[in-house]
Formats: C-alpha cells, structure tokens, sequence
C-alpha cells in the first residue's frame, strides 16, 4: 500500500505544478486535492475489482480524474485516457511516463475515439466525471463498451438515478451495456 501511496502523493505533486498553467482543477480544489479527487475517484475500487479482465477507458480525463488514480490502485488494468484538450493531453502523456503507469493517452472526444477499431467496444467499464449527465453518458460509453460493459457516471451525492441504472455508492451511477 505504501508503494500506491507514494504514486498516489506523486500524482497529486504534478498536478500542483502544472494546475496554475493548464487550469486542470480548480485552484480552491488544490489544497485539499487529494481528499476532493483522489478519494472521490478511489471510490470505484471496489467496482473495478468485480468487473472480468480486460481495459477501461476515462472519457473526458481532464487532470486524469479518476482515470490515474484507478490505475495507480490496480496496476494490473490497462487504462486509456482520452482527452480531447491537446495541452491537458500532454499533461496526461507526461504524469503517465512519470509515473510508470499502463496507460494510453488519447486526444480525442469518446465520438472520435468509438471510430478507432482498437477502442470501439473493447473496454469493461467507462468512467466520466465532470462531464455530462447519465444519458449523454451512456451515449458516449455505450460505443467504447464491450458487451456486458458497465459506464461509471460520478454523478454527485444528490444526483436522480436513471430508471435503467443502478446507484452502485452514494454519487455513484452505473449504467450496463446490454
């Protein structure tokens, strides 16, 4: 767990530094970034342990949120982060190298992305967080899932949960594609 920690507490350091200049999170957020994101992401621990082998994909990674540190937890998962942003890409290509992790960086929107054959209906599950609300979600993951894939909405403790949906935590939405 200490080695987790360690990368856990690198990742939040790169993204102090280059917050100011790429506006990754807000600067309020900063101090307490790693109560307010990184425990917010690692919250899907225990999903992402249930779910079968295979690759998960972070629409709309941003910071890398919750995308890094998911895959600091379980290092074993290959993770593609795809941000359409090419300065916050780059962020992302450079804490990906920093930080040793099985991760692919791509510039791209979920829409661009679900056109590559190597990222349409490949992944297990799809994360979003800050980026839109369950049904634009599901439109933008349910192309990037495999079948039996689940899309992970981080929707905010007071959020509606959809009728085809399941609250997997408090501000948890998953939503399986069928």
């Amino acid at each position: 767990m200490a080695v987790v920690d360690d990368r856990l507490a690198a990742y939040a350091a790169l993204v102090r530094k280059w917050a100011p200049r790429l506006d990754l999170v807000s600067p309020g957020d900063l101090a307490r970034f790693e109560e307010r994101h990184i425990d917010d992401s690692l919250r899907a621990v225990s999903l992402l342990d249930d779910l079968p082998a295979g690759p998960c994909v972070d629409i709309g990674s941003g910071a890398g949120l919750p995308g890094i540190p998911l895959a600091i937890a379980r290092p074993h998962r290959r993770w593609t982060l795809l941000e359409p942003r090419r300065r916050r890409a780059a962020f992302l290509d450079e804490a990906v190298r920093e930080l040793d992790l099985v991760c692919d960086v791509v510039a791209a929107t979920a829409e661009q992305a679900a056109r590559h054959p190597a990222l349409a209906g490949v992944h297990v599950l799809a994360t979003a967080r800050a980026v839109a609300g369950p049904e634009a979600v599901r439109g933008l993951a349910d192309p990037l899932l495999a079948a039996g894939g689940v899309a992970l909405l981080f929707s905010g403790r007071s959020a509606e949960t959809p009728a085809d949906a399941e609250e997997w935590a408090p501000g948890l939405t998953i939503m399986r594609k069928k």
